[in-house]
């Protein structure tokens, strides 16, 4: 049987695109596993998120998981950043990931609807729900962010409409 063959430039090309896109702390991950057993999304059944992500980031394999949409699982809870003990900041590594997936256009469906909402009103999640509960607890249902303010919401629109992302035409 021949021997595998690792191409080392394809494995350094990888690693630096996510290092640029924001996710430089990925050269430091040595495979604990610490991140990936505190991540909601991977306890919910989307396994390429934290360490396996990494993994295959860290084996070149950018174009061969550039479909995957576990990593549109993230919820940003942080709890991968909290634990990692060699400073990885496993969340800035998948939002890198999706950075680069978008930038292919290789977006999950599921995160249309929030990519519409933060396009249209400046809020990625807001529902009729979400004014009800903060009304609920003293908060003003709206949340103090562009959806009160024009001007940001115009920023917001202009920077999505000059993104890889108005490619994919969903706003």
């Amino acid at each position: 049987m021949p021997a595998i063959k690792i191409d080392q430039d394809k494995i350094k090309e990888a690693v630096q695109t996510i290092v640029d896109l924001g996710g430089d702390g990925i050269r430091n991950c040595v495979q604990c596993g610490a991140c990936s057993a505190v991540c909601p999304g991977v306890k919910a059944g989307f396994p390429v998120l934290c360490r396996l992500l990494i993994r295959k980031i860290l084996n070149g394999q950018l174009e061969e998981t550039i479909e995957e949409v576990s990593t549109w699982g993230c919820q940003s809870c942080n709890r991968c950043t909290e634990v990692c003990p060699q400073g990885v900041r496993p969340q800035e590594v998948v939002f890198a990931y999706r950075r680069y997936q978008a930038g292919e256009l290789a977006m999950s469906a599921s995160a249309f609807g929030p990519q519409m909402s933060l396009y249209e009103t400046g809020h990625a999640v807001t529902t009729d729900a979400t004014a009800a509960n903060r009304e609920k607890v003293g908060l003003n249902p709206v949340p103090p962010t562009a959806l009160q303010n024009k001007a940001a919401q115009k920023e917001i629109q202009t920077l999505l409409d000059e993104s890889p992302m108005a490619d994919l035409g969903i706003f």
